[in-house]
């Protein structure tokens, strides 16, 4: 009996090396203001224009006081006037010139009428004591954030210190997605005979979202040649990478490829990789296009290690990686030694250690399959992991989720 074909495709690897070596990204930058500059990619390095505190201040609450007058120990402050040998000073104020040190208001008692009623006799003042000084906290030039670094919360603070209200950031690659399929419905709309809801515009578009990618999601196309043809071209005006769900394979409304081929350069079919075998990824205009497989799960894992690995080389960045746990299997999984086979984990908590509890979509629900905790890619060249062995699975939540 004739099986699927299993064997003699391109590795993962070697497909997205053979198209990276075919398309060079943009290098467009913009401006954004500060307060919109989260998880956005720095186009260049980023220094001060800005040296804090401007001007000496105080390090904490207390009163600033002339240092001389405590050379001897401490002076006589029955007779002491505000603003005269001592002034109020708050952490991170200003205050008078004449005044070049800080005692704590710890260390100090005022009265109602703002005398000093009582200094401690432990107190050691000299020059500079409680001062923050001039450029402390960052001096013109200083260094910000690198180039090519995603913007965090602190971050922003450290650039508002700065002085860097606008800043230059790498524009978000547009990637176009065109869900394909005369059979598909939009999800607020309930299914009958024949049909499927198209849950992989959502997938899609959080993903790339998530990825710092701009998401244009086109409408769902039926399995017509020429409409397939004109959103592929409207696509492409439109996009910098455009990305084509379902037909991928060798249905007989399976298009997509066919049109990869006549209007550019088909790079490959089919990987190494599965669900998701019959992916296809070609250049047309010199924007990659990639035939994502229609099967949900088939489209996670091209969008996992595909798409997210097409984005970072736009935005010039490394491709996140995923915090890993060593887990103890619960039942055998198998897979092709010929092929990297993704299985859907659920990890919990076991009474030595982690377990993970493989979740197929063949011997339980789709849901189940995509909504677990964790994953594993079976590496090219094994076959079988049995029960009780020791492997090294990816969360795709944190570790403070697992129950």
């Amino acid at each position: 009996m004739r099986g699927k074909k299993m064997d003699g495709f391109i590795k993962r690897e070697q497909l997205l090396a053979d198209l990276f070596s075919r398309w060079t990204p943009g290098n467009e930058t913009e401006l954004v203001p500060i307060d919109e500059s989260i998880g956005r990619i720095t186009e260049r390095a980023l220094f001060s224009v800005n040296t804090l505190p401007v001007h000496r201040t105080s390090a904490c609450d207390g009163i600033a006081v002339k240092s001389e007058l405590f050379k001897n120990g401490i002076p006589d402050y029955s007779i002491w006037r505000e603003g005269v040998e001592f002034a109020r000073a708050d952490t991170g104020d200003d205050f008078d010139d004449q005044y070049d040190a800080v005692i704590m208001i710890e260390e100090v008692d005022l009265t109602s009428d703002g005398l000093v009623k009582f200094i401690s006799e432990d107190v050691n003042v000299a020059q500079r004591t409680n001062i923050v000084a001039i450029g402390s906290t960052i001096v013109s030039g200083d260094l910000i954030i690198e180039a090519n670094m995603p913007i965090r919360p602190s971050d922003i603070a450290a650039l508002a210190m700065g002085g860097c209200c606008m800043v230059p950031v790498r524009k978000k690659p547009r990637i176009a997605f065109i869900p394909t399929g005369t059979e598909l419905i939009p999800p607020q709309m309930r299914p009958k005979r024949g049909q499927n809801i198209d849950t992989n515009s959502l997938l899609i578009r959080e993903t790339l979202r998530a990825l710092g990618a701009d998401p244009i999601i086109f409408p769902i196309i039926l399995d017509d040649n020429e409409l397939l043809e004109k959103t592929l071209d409207d696509a492409l005006l439109a996009a910098d990478v455009v990305v084509i769900n379902g037909g991928s394979a060798k249905g007989s409304e399976d298009f997509n490829v066919s049109l990869l081929e006549r209007k550019g350069q088909l790079l490959h079919h089919y990987v190494a990789a599965a669900p998701g075998r019959p992916l296809a990824v070609g250049i047309i205009n010199d924007k990659p296009v990639i035939n994502l497989p229609g099967p949900t799960i088939a489209a996670f894992f091209g969008a996992d290690w595909c798409l997210a690995a097409i984005v970072c080389q736009a935005l010039h960045i490394p491709v996140p990686q995923k915090e890993s746990v060593l887990c103890t299997l619960t039942e055998d999984i198998t897979s092709s030694p010929t092929m990297a086979i993704l299985c859907r984990m659920e990890v919990k908590k076991g009474d030595d250690g982690y377990v993970a509890e493989p979740r197929s979509f063949r011997s339980g629900t789709m849901p189940t399959c995509l909504t677990s905790n964790a994953m594993y890619v079976s590496p090219i060249g094994e076959s079988r992991k049995k029960a009780g062995e020791k492997i090294e699975v990816e969360l795709l939540r944190g570790k403070e989720f697992i129950r």
